[in-house]
């Protein structure tokens, strides 16, 4: 069992929280803090299947399992890190400002470099948040969104998750409704306005 009550967290979502893993400095454990078990199990299943398909973890964070922990039951991820050792911070994180916007890449490529991604391999982020991007510094001049949360598909008809037109096209309409939302999201950000708008 893994004791988790002396550390503190390194993120924390509304059912979730996220705790460096002891011992382990590439992995991190997620566990639920609420009684709502029901979004864990349903991600969970759908990683599963996604690792059934062999895809590419290039742009996700890696499911490695379950564990018990002194929280009770955690779910084993990759953390990712800056190639500094930092822990990489959220997209949202930089865009909460025009100053820290302008402290990164362009994250517009990069956002179409991630919905290039879904697409080709297949994968629904029920989630779409810049909340749930991590921006990763791979070196100081380049670098990847990579999604740590908000990856599901809990379509309940089959063809919906298993034939790859109806995959793409649900692939497309979150992304398009997140699109639309960003202008408004972050109309403060002047700057990040201007990219868009490029």
């Amino acid at each position: 069992m893994i004791d988790l009550d002396n550390l503190t967290a390194i993120g924390k979502g509304t059912n979730r929280t996220c705790y460096a893993y002891p011992q382990k400095s590439d992995l991190c454990i997620k566990v639920t803090h609420s009684n709502d078990f029901s979004e864990m199990i349903k991600e969970i299943k759908y990683y599963r299947y996604l690792m059934q398909r062999n895809i590419s973890w290039e742009h996700i964070s890696s499911y490695h399992g379950s564990i018990e922990t002194t929280k009770g039951r955690g779910e084993v991820f990759d953390l990712i890190k800056d190639f500094d050792g930092e822990v990489s911070k959220t997209l949202s994180y930089y865009l909460q400002s025009d100053e820290l916007t302008k402290s990164i890449i362009n994250p517009i490529p990069l956002l179409k470099e991630l919905k290039e991604y879904t697409l080709k391999e297949l994968v629904v982020v029920k989630d779409l948040n810049t909340k749930n991007m991590l921006y990763q510094k791979v070196s100081e001049h380049e670098a990847r969104l990579v999604l740590i949360d908000g990856v599901l598909n809990n379509d309940y008809l089959p063809f919906t998750k298993y034939i790859d037109y109806f995959t793409r096209k649900k692939i497309l309409r979150l992304w398009n409704r997140f699109e639309n939302s960003l202008p408004k999201k972050y109309e403060f950000n002047l700057y990040f306005l201007e990219l868009l708008n490029e």
